[in-house]
């Protein structure tokens, strides 16, 4: 019995650095969060266009809780346009834009053109579709594409919108691009 009692209390001994280690990153999370959603109103109320939102604290990652002051330098670098790499799907093949640094999502199109007989040359006559994803560990979820024709047929603007979550903080995007038909049908960026 002494010996089962000695091991209960050795054990709740070790044991008691662990649960107040674990208090004490809790209640660091807590204080970080609060400052977090500070951060998160101020950039909201001060930047033209902003639409910044926090993730709830159970979507942070371990290494999402950095310092007030990294995570405001994190939260405002979302506010510049993502980075974008492009790709085109048609014919059964798939090109890919060459890029250097970093890109934080693809756009792929997939284009329709005709032939303009009055003009003797190929043009847009339709997107058949505009997918994307996250190249890197970032979450993009695309809500729409719109695609409209300028230069008579000859280029496709095409707006992507979705939303794109990392390191806790959520951001609205809506990512113009160009796509350009050559007289042949070729289509290119």
């Amino acid at each position: 019995m002494k010996y089962q009692i000695a091991t209960a209390v050795f054990l709740f001994a070790s044991l008691s650095p662990v649960i107040s280690e674990a208090k004490d990153q809790t209640t660091q999370h807590q204080r970080y969060y609060a400052a977090y959603e500070k951060i998160v109103e101020k950039i909201n109320r001060t930047h033209e266009n902003a639409d910044v939102t926090l993730l709830a604290a159970d979507q942070f990652a371990d290494d999402d809780w950095v310092s007030p002051e990294r995570f405001q330098e994190r939260a405002i670098k979302r506010l510049k346009p993502l980075r974008v790499q492009l790709s085109i799907y048609g014919d059964g093949q798939r090109a890919l834009e060459r890029t250097q640094g970093e890109k934080e999502v693809r756009i792929t199109g997939n284009f329709e053109t005709e032939l303009l007989e009055q003009s003797e040359r190929q043009w847009f006559s339709d997107v058949f579709s505009m997918t994307s994803q996250a190249i890197n560990d970032g979450i993009w979820t695309q809500k729409g594409f719109d695609g409209t024709r300028i230069d008579a047929g000859q280029t496709m603007v095409v707006t992507v919108s979705g939303t794109y979550a990392k390191q806790g903080i959520l951001t609205k995007h809506h990512i113009t691009k160009e796509f350009h038909c050559s007289s042949v049908g070729e289509i290119y960026y």
